[in-house]
């Protein structure tokens, strides 16, 4: 299942993009996924969560956004501010 090498390399570029934002967790990942690009949804979701396990992507939501083409696309990750470097 090819999924879960997907879903790890989305994680990989959201906990880098989380990291260089110097903030907290990633909450959300926007993904446009074209119908034709051969990634089965349902496969990719499955291997979401345990390819977050033990990153800064735990509990992070994946979003796809279905669309024509065969395009597989990063289109935001929605990183949390870490309270402790927060203004008060």
């Amino acid at each position: 299942m090819h999924e879960l090498s997907i879903a790890m390399s989305i994680v990989e570029i959201a906990c880098e993009e989380a990291g260089r934002q110097g903030a907290g967790p990633v909450d959300e990942v926007h993904l446009k996924m074209g119908k034709d690009s051969g990634v089965v949804s349902d496969a990719l979701l499955f291997s979401w969560e345990l390819a977050c396990e033990g990153t800064r992507a735990e509990g992070a939501r994946l979003l796809i956004d279905h669309q024509p083409g065969r395009d597989l696309q990063v289109s935001a990750i929605v990183v949390l501010v870490d309270n402790d470097t927060a203004p008060h």
